[in-house]
C-alpha cells in the first residue's frame, strides 16, 4: 500500500478534468462559451470536461424523473411530542408524481 494513494488519485482526476476541459476548449474555441448553441452543449449528458454555469443567468434544467427528498420540521412540544411545522415550503407539491398538490400561504393568527 502506498502512503497517499488516495491524494494521487484525486491529483490524477484533477489533471484528467484539466485536459479534457482544455481539449474541448481548443476544439470548440468561444463559441462554447458566448453562443446559445454553446449553452445548449454545455447542458448536454454527454459534454467532455468541467464547465462552469453562470448561475443567475443560466440554470441546468431539471430532467422530468427527478425528485427531490421532502422532509417536514417539526417542533417538539413541552410534553414531548413532535409537532408538525408546515412552512409553506412547496417541497411536497413540487415531488408530487401526479401533480395533485396546491400550497397556497396565508397567515396563521395563532403565530
Amino acid at each position: 500500500m502506498i502512503t497517499g494513494s488516495g491524494i494521487l488519485k484525486g491529483l490524477w482526476t484533477t489533471f484528467r478534468h484539466f485536459i479534457k476541459t482544455y481539449i474541448e476548449d481548443l476544439r470548440t474555441g468561444k463559441k462554447r462559451y458566448f453562443s446559445q448553441e454553446g449553452i445548449e452543449l454545455r447542458r448536454s449528458p454527454d459534454v467532455e470536461g468541467i464547465f462552469t454555469i453562470q448561475y443567475p443567468e443560466e440554470k441546468l434544467p431539471v430532467p422530468e424523473e427527478f425528485r427531490y427528498i421532502p422532509f417536514l420540521v417539526y417542533d417538539e412540544g413541552e410534553n414531548g411530542e413532535k409537532e408538525i411545522r408546515c412552512t409553506s415550503c412547496g417541497i411536497c407539491a413540487k415531488v408530487c408524481p401526479p401533480q395533485c398538490i396546491w400550497i397556497v400561504r396565508t397567515n396563521d393568527p395563532v403565530t
